[in-house]
């Protein structure tokens, strides 16, 4: 996933063919490695069915299992997580609530905008970021490697996860006492 960009990413949850068939293969070979139509149809077979085993793997958990990166290097600039989610202040929650809404894929760019935001100061392990202006830079992100996209979403699943959990075991709890 490292090599994999949003836009390709993006480009390939777009397609309007059913996945796994060989035109959604032969346009997911397209699109991840740059090729034009007329050269995906000049590949054999076997180079496309080779090819078709790495591109399975995009869609293989174990293989997306990303770690959260908290820094990033990004065009010429470090950007931070948000270092504390709870924290977000009420604009940060009602945009990301909204854009998450609407469709992470339609609006990955806004939600990685108000995730990950220029790095103030640092200091060791420890890090400001600029504050949220709601600004919107449509495809600022293109170029993000989805591996840091997924460490983020992960990092909110997982979260999610222990939430429920928690809440579980709570309420568990408090009728066992009643």
């Amino acid at each position: 996933m490292a090599d994999i960009t949003v836009k390709q990413y993006k480009a390939i949850a777009d397609l309007k063919v059913t996945e796994g068939s060989t035109e959604w293969l032969a346009e997911a070979v397209g699109i991840f490695c740059n090729l034009t139509p007329d050269l995906v149809a000049k590949l054999t077979v076997e180079e496309l069915e080779r090819i078709s085993e790495i591109v399975q793997r995009i869609n293989d958990p174990e293989e997306n299992n990303q770690e959260l990166q908290s820094i990033i290097d990004y065009k010429g600039k470090r950007y931070g997580f948000h270092p504390n989610l709870s924290k977000l202040t009420v604009g940060e929650f009602a945009d990301l609530e909204t854009y998450c809404a609407g469709g992470f894929f339609d609006n990955i760019n806004e939600i990685m905008g108000i995730l990950y935001r220029p790095i103030k100061t640092e200091g060791g392990n420890f890090y400001t970021i600029e504050e949220y202006t709601g600004d919107v830079y449509p495809n600022h992100w293109d170029d993000l490697p989805m591996a840091i996209v997924l460490g983020a979403t992960n990092f909110f699943l997982s979260i999610g996860v222990t939430l429920t959990t928690d809440l579980a075991n709570s309420l568990v709890a408090e009728a066992k006492a009643t």
